[in-house]
């Protein structure tokens, strides 16, 4: 685009110079030099000030490990890869029998403790007794109870559910294989679809012009040739570079920490779901701040720009 703008600032000089029929001497060439160069520069940074752009963006996803609560044999596996799944679907189990047994001995210990109670204080009324012994009865019993809810518990993760609305990817067990309650052998991994965010980091220079419900732009080298409309959704209060985290050290200003960049949910306005683009793919974003009467003029530059880039993604070759 430059170069393109310099062609048709040289073509115009040359037009100027002919009709008008001016001298060509150093001055004149110097004047025609330094207006085109001035006059480039001008509209490149009121372009880059009021209609920035951003090479950093992608969609960006959140993901859950799922990890067994209990210890057990995995007998089923219903969930199927990369296949959409809502909320409570069942995606796998493993064999509950050593869990029922424990809720159905427990229950019974449970019963006998509550009758024993029972009987101990009618038998108090009668016989008198030690006062101490119910409370200890009493014990008995809500420990009882506490047993059996930690076993309906463990009953219950025999059956993992689908925490969320999303997918199942990268599946890592199969029937047969030992289910185990530690962190670092997750199931698989989910993918919540509830989550998903398309945002752009900006400069910090053109943040007074990055505003929500600005128009923007933005290209995908996966799909070259092609611009999609959005807008401006969400300009996050938050940058990474300026968190502090609990330490034993104070904070010092000696370490020297990177500008950073301001991060921008962008919402896609038009309907994508006929490119059948994976989650995290890379993208270029563009926004337009309308509401200066002579640089939203400036805006054609930039959507020219953007799709010549865009178009340069087919010149790619791997």
């Amino acid at each position: 685009m430059e170069t393109l703008m310099v062609l048709t600032y040289a073509t115009f000089c040359w037009i100027v110079f002919k009709v008008f029929k001016i001298p060509v001497n150093k001055w004149s060439l110097t004047t025609a030099v330094l207006g085109g160069v001035i006059m480039l520069a001008v509209i490149l940074m009121g372009m880059a000030f009021y209609h920035p752009g951003s090479k950093s963006a992608r969609n960006y996803f959140v993901t859950t490990p799922i990890v067994s609560n209990v210890r057990g044999m995995v007998t089923e596996l219903d969930a199927k890869p990369n296949e959409p799944v809502h909320k409570g679907d069942i995606l796998l189990k493993i064999d509950d029998t050593p869990y029922k047994a424990v809720l159905k001995d427990l229950e019974a210990q449970l019963e006998f403790a509550k009758k024993r109670l029972a009987d101990y204080i009618e038998l108090r009324k009668v016989a008198g007794g030690s006062k101490f012994d119910i409370h200890e009865y009493e014990m008995q019993v809500d420990s009882l109870k506490a047993k059996v809810e930690k076993a309906k518990f463990d009953l219950d993760s025999c059956v993992i559910k689908a925490p969320n609305n999303g997918y199942v990817t990268q599946i890592r067990v199969r029937p047969g294989q030992m289910a185990v309650p530690f962190p670092a052998f997750p199931l698989f991994t989910f993918v919540n679809t509830d989550s998903i965010a398309f945002i752009a980091a900006f400069a910090q220079e053109p943040l007074t012009n990055i505003k929500k419900g600005n128009l923007a732009e933005v290209i995908f080298p996966s799909i070259p040739g092609r611009s999609f409309q959005a807008h401006v959704e969400q300009v996050l209060p938050t940058m990474a570079e300026g968190e502090i985290s609990p330490d034993r050290a104070m904070f010092s200003f000696n370490r020297q920490l990177p500008p950073g960049y301001i991060p921008v949910v962008i919402k896609i306005d038009d309907n994508l779901s006929a490119y059948n683009m994976p989650l995290g793919v890379d993208a270029v974003v563009a926004t337009y701040d309308m509401s200066s009467p002579f640089w939203s003029h400036v805006a054609i530059i930039r959507k020219i720009l953007l799709r010549m880039q865009s178009w340069q993604y087919f010149l790619r070759f791997h």
